[in-house]
């Protein structure tokens, strides 16, 4: 197989728009530090014309453009689009990986793309990445339509199939034998490699002491108080409320605390009404990427208090990592995948915990911060770009050096990447 490894990776939105969208470009850009070629981001939800919003070196993104239709079959118009231009890409640039973002609807399309490539003897390796919503939206609430079952019908045409989390696994496979029973289950089980999420060299830069000060002086919070922050979606499964009830009780108590929220989602108008009536709270809706790194690193505790709600949970919690990346500390909901995202059950608040038990548990934190962020920042330093991307392209040789391609590969159970996740 080609050393230098060319990727095109499927996602939604484009890098600057979406969580996950934003971890592929890190993948990419790290693929293309490790192979030394271009790679490639496929997308179809939105371009923009802003330079700042440009992939960097070593990364092309490839936005689906509006193509004719055939009036006679309306539905799926854009699907096609997006195999056709995924088929272009991998065509036009010689790609020797097509990696999916999320498996609904990507599977069938990369299926689809590689299908027609290997009709010209140049059909890719396939690795399907099954993220968040894929278990609830998609699996868990489709098992009585059948829409389910054709999703993993999709899946097993994977040369790989990843999981963003061994909570992401371990519920896919109970959706795989809600279907077809323990012999769907422990097949697909076989075949399931862990990949966890990588952060970017930037997230480990800690700004100047200069870039802070400045940062709290423009957002109007108080140069020395200690800073309670969360960012994130604003919605309700994230239990912001928890936090509006925090600063509540803490300029009730006069504890000092300054809390931020910030993110987008539908109750930023509801959480900056709120914020009307609290000094102690700020809402920053829309923030930068560059206040965003600049809070987090102002910031004592990350709180990310998430819930479970109809329809959601969390599969992983990249959000709190990143804090951790600056070894800040975090306190989060003991719910879903969110536990892989946090180095010891001290980081774990269980569900339903009022207001008052978070800020006691806040407290033991600050009386133990210099610990407590170490220990956070030797975890998050496992989290990097550089190793999902080399998980990437060793899961690819593996896959691309079976003799027999005819299901996806199995992963060895003395898997060395899996060592390095061992608490």
């Amino acid at each position: 197989m080609n050393k230098q490894l060319r990727f095109a990776t499927l996602s939604k939105y484009p890098p600057y728009r979406s969580g996950h969208a934003k971890q592929a470009l890190w993948n990419n850009t790290a693929l293309a530090a490790l192979t030394g070629a271009e790679q490639h981001q496929v997308t179809y939800c939105g371009a923009s014309a802003d330079p700042e919003d440009d992939a960097g070196p070593g990364v092309q993104v490839h936005h689906v453009k509006e193509v004719r239709g055939n009036r006679r079959v309306p539905d799926g118009h854009l699907l096609h689009a997006v195999a056709a231009e995924l088929y272009r890409v991998a065509i036009d640039h010689h790609i020797d990986v097509i990696n999916t973002y999320y498996i609904d609807p990507h599977a069938s399309l990369a299926n689809r793309a590689a299908d027609a490539l290997g009709l010209l003897g140049r059909r890719p390796i396939v690795i399907h990445s099954i993220e968040g919503s894929d278990v609830l939206d998609s699996v868990c609430e489709h098992l009585g339509d059948g829409s389910a079952a054709l999703l993993f019908g999709d899946v097993l045409r994977a040369d790989v199939l990843c999981t963003v989390s061994d909570y992401t696994a371990r519920q896919f496979l109970a959706g795989a034998e809600a279907i077809g029973g323990a012999r769907l289950a422990d097949s697909l089980a076989a075949t399931i490699a862990l990949r966890y999420p990588g952060l970017p060299p930037a997230a480990f830069a800690r700004p100047s002491a200069d870039t802070l000060a400045e940062f709290r002086q423009r957002t109007g919070l108080s140069q020395d108080s200690v800073l309670i922050s969360t960012i994130g979606r604003l919605e309700e499964e994230k239990g912001l409320d928890t936090i509006v009830a925090m600063a509540e009780l803490s300029l009730e108590r006069q504890l000092g605390y300054e809390f931020v929220i910030a993110g987008t989602g539908s109750l930023a108008e509801r959480l900056l009404a709120q914020a009307e009536a609290l000094p102690n709270l700020t809402v920053t809706p829309n923030i930068s990427s560059r206040d965003a790194q600049s809070l987090r690193a102002a910031t004592a505790v990350g709180v990310f208090p998430t819930r479970v709600i109809a329809g959601f949970i969390e599969t992983f919690c990249v959000a709190a990592l990143e804090y951790q990346a600056l070894a800040v500390p975090v306190l989060a909901g003991a719910i879903g995948g969110v536990p892989e995202a946090t180095p010891d059950n001290r980081s774990l608040v269980e569900s339903n915990t009022p207001a008052a038990q978070w800020l006691a548990r806040i407290e033991a934190v600050l009386a133990n911060r210099a610990e407590r962020g170490a220990t956070a920042g030797g975890f998050a330093a496992k989290f990097t770009s550089a190793v999902s991307a080399r998980r990437l392209v060793d899961l690819a040789g593996l896959a691309a050096d079976r003799p027999d391609r005819a299901g996806p590969l199995q992963p060895s159970a003395a898997d060395d990447y899996l060592a390095c996740w061992q608490r």
